[in-house]
Formats: C-alpha cells, structure tokens, sequence
C-alpha cells in the first residue's frame, strides 16, 4: 500500500493524521444568510409542541435567530424576534395580552404579526406605532405542533399535510428531544439503518429486539419527496422488509421501533413522523408525532406518557443520562454526539452500508446550490383531490420459507416487489391503498 502521499493511511500513523479537515459550511452552517440556512428557510418546520406554551412567551433559538414564541389571551400564536424593536429588552419576560405581547420594560405590544398596537409612554396623538414592526413570521398549529415558515413571503408554501395523520384506530403523543450537535448528523441517522444492527442490538443492552441484529440487505429507492431506505431481514420462515422513508430537507417517517418479525403484516405504517429543525449550527431539536396503535405495536410496548419533552418511549433518546451508564450502554444520542458539534465529512470512510447518507448528501447540495442561484423551491404535489400528501415509511413481513438458489438476490427482488408497490399505491384513492398493495405484492410474489 503506497502512503506516500497519505501516511496516516498506515499503522500507528496517528503522528500523521491531517489536523486541518473541516466542516462542511455548504451543509452544516443554518443562521441567516448562510447557504443552508436560507434554503431550510423555504420549508414550515415544528419549532415546539403545543404543550410548550403555557402563560408565559416561550424563548426559542431556531435556525439560529432567538425568538419567542406565544399565545396571546384571546388564542392567537405568535413567533416574533426575542429583542422588542423598541429598546432591545427581551420579549421572553413579555406580557400576553387580549391581543398581542406587551414588552414588560416600556409596554409596547406587538401583535403576531409583528404590527406595534400600542406605545403606551407616547403623546396621545403620537403616530410612531404605525411605522413600527417588530420581526415576526407565520405559524401554524397542527395536531400538538406548532410550525414556523421563517422563510421570504412571496415563497410561503402551503403548510404540507401527511396521510400518515388521521389514522384509523390511533392515538398519538407529541416529543420535542434537544440534541447538542449540528442537525445534519441528527437527521442522518434516520437513513443510516444499518447502525440498528450494532448500536440498538448488541447483547445485554436495551435493544429493539432480536431481528434487529440480522445484518440486513440494503437498498435505495426514490420518492417524488425524498427516499425510502430499504432494509431486508431473513427471519427463520418470514422475510421482513422495512422502508423507512426520508422527506427532502429534515422529515423523515419512520417505522416501528419495536418489530419482532414474527408475525405477518403488510403496510404496517410508520410509528413516528419526526422532523430534525436546526436550533443553530451546533443544536438540533428532534421533534414530531409518535404514532399508537394495536397495528403498530400488538406486544403492546409502546407508552405515551413516555413521550413529551426530552423524551420518547423507545431505547437510544434519553437526555441526561449518567455518563458510566451512557458509555456501557450508547445509544443514539451518544452516536450522535460523539461525532462532536459538527461532524467533519472529510475525515470519514464511507462504504457501501452508506449510500443513503451519500444519497442525502448529494440531493441536499443540489437544493442548497440551487437555491443560490436564485431558483424557486416547487412544493411537493398530491395525486388526491384534498392534497394530502402520501406517506411511503412501512414495515412489511412476509411468510416466506427459505428455498435454494441465491438467497440474497431473492430477498432483494421481495424487498424491490414489496415498496415498489408501496411507491405506485398512490394512484388509487386512499382509502383503498393498503389492499391495494396486499394483492399487488402476493400477486407478484407468485412469479419471484
């Protein structure tokens, strides 16, 4: 192996390792003004939950601008720039009002939309309010939520909606993880599913379960919003098959955490619909609906009341931990936080196992870039009449014994039958797309 030119490329050659690798600014760096930060800046994205707001403004750091975020007496939402416009006092030690914030140091009240309804310490005949704004941008309350467009007007998508809301026979919890490292690691994760293998299934932790620890075949599909990562588990007499599906920037709809591949299911939807926000380049809030039902979980394992506020009722997202205990027993959090504030792309290794990340990478770039150029981002469209969007995250498993032959490339060719269907179930109307799907898939698997 030649290391002429790369010496660290050889044993004990830490002397040699490169000490000037950096991060990606492209892709990591989200404040105003950055390229990422002004592309992010095109989507709605959750900033709390509902429960969040209580009586008192609620101080925000998000795509690194401080904000506060409140409700008003009479019920409306407001998400304004933390410093009153008028002499810079935090709007976090503000008073809710009838109709708008009132600034606890001189009593200017700013309405949600940033208008200034009041300067009390003013002449009477004063005008000054009407050509004052404080900074405010659009929000929007969704089933525990609260989303924030903090993007240019003129662009303002409509608020998406996913099919994956509203389902039959479902309850679901709101939770809102702060993570302390750049967003991007954190939303990697969810299209790295290799790592559940070794990270969430080692012997003696507190794992996801059994299957988990089947290194699984691996695939990438595309989506009209993003991909879906497959992975494909031989399970004694069944084939599991799971798509987990990743939505272009930081949305991703995950299946569930606790799937034993034991029992026949087909379509099983995703367990939790979680977005990655950026707080500022070095802080992430994980945030989004966990998703309950005997479908999702028959064994029972999930628990609600487990969710909320740094919380989430699965192994891997504890905040707080005692160190001796994270190190003995890592899970997500520690992975992520590990690869330090901002992880440095050029100093990774990636392989194969990786190509969802590379996937990402490349599809995030060109947005990013494009963007720049002054290009417009096209909202993502639905196939139905309402506009709701569809939504691709499923686990499937099929009772399919072992046969001779390439065990591989037939478990492939499942895994490719079963979320190409998932992927065209979209031309039928919703209510028909799960048995739609059930007799595409064993038709198909009839000629594999």
């Amino acid at each position: 192996m030649n290391t002429e030119h790369r010496p660290w490329r050889r044993p004990f050659g830490g002397y040699f390792w490169p000490r000037n690798l950096v991060p990606d600014p492209e892709l990591t760096r989200v404040g105003p003004g950055t390229p990422a930060g002004e592309y992010l800046r095109r989507y709605w994205h959750p900033v709390a939950m509902t429960s969040e707001l209580g009586t008192a403004p609620l101080p925000l750091r998000i795509l690194g601008e401080d904000l506060v975020l409140f409700r008003d007496r009479g019920g409306r939402i407001g998400l304004l720039h933390r410093l009153c416009a008028h002499r810079g006092t935090s709007l976090g030690y503000g008073i809710p009002m009838e109709r708008g914030l009132r600034c606890c140091y001189h009593g200017w009240t700013w309405d949600a939309d940033g208008r200034c309804l009041d300067t009390p310490g003013e002449p009477p005949q004063s005008r000054l309010k009407e050509s004052v704004f404080q900074g405010a941008y659009p929000v929007h309350e969704l089933d525990g939520l609260v989303f924030a467009y903090m993007g240019p007007p003129a662009e303002q998508p409509a608020l998406p909606i996913f099919d994956i809301t509203g389902q039959p026979e479902t309850t679901v919890a709101t939770f809102s993880i702060t993570i302390d490292c750049n967003w991007l690691q954190t939303h990697e994760n969810g299209i790295d599913p290799m790592h559940a293998a070794f990270l969430h299934a080692r012997p003696g932790a507190d794992s996801f379960g059994s299957v988990f620890a089947v290194v699984p075949r691996m695939d990438l599909m595309e989506t009209p919003g993003g991909f879906i990562v497959l992975t494909t588990r031989r399970w004694k007499d069944k084939v599991w098959t799971r798509g987990s599906e990743i939505v272009i920037p930081n949305l991703a709809h995950i299946p569930m955490p606790f799937e034993t591949g034991e029992t026949e299911r087909m379509f099983g939807r995703a367990a939790f619909t979680r977005w990655v926000v950026p707080v500022d380049d070095t802080h992430n809030i994980f945030i989004g609906w966990r998703s309950f039902s005997a479908t999702l979980d028959p064994l029972g394992k999930g628990d609600p009341a487990r969710c909320g506020k740094n919380m989430i009722d699965f192994p891997g997202q504890e905040i707080g931990r005692d160190p001796v205990e994270a190190q003995r027993d890592p899970g997500d959090i520690e992975a992520l936080v590990g690869q330090g504030e901002i992880a440095v792309h050029a100093a990774e290794h990636l392989g194969t196992s990786d190509r969802g990340v590379q996937a990402l990478r490349r599809r995030l770039r060109q947005l990013v870039r494009a963007v720049a150029a002054g290009e417009r981002i096209k909202p993502p469209e639905s196939p139905w009449a309402d506009g709701i969007l569809p939504t691709y995250g499923n686990d499937t498993v099929l009772r399919i014994p072992p046969s001779g032959g390439d065990e591989g490339a037939r478990l492939d060719a499942i895994a490719r039958l079963v979320h190409a269907s998932v992927v065209s179930s979209t031309e039928q109307p919703r209510a028909r797309r799960a048995a739609w799907i059930e007799t595409r898939v064993r038709d198909g698997l009839s000629s594999l």
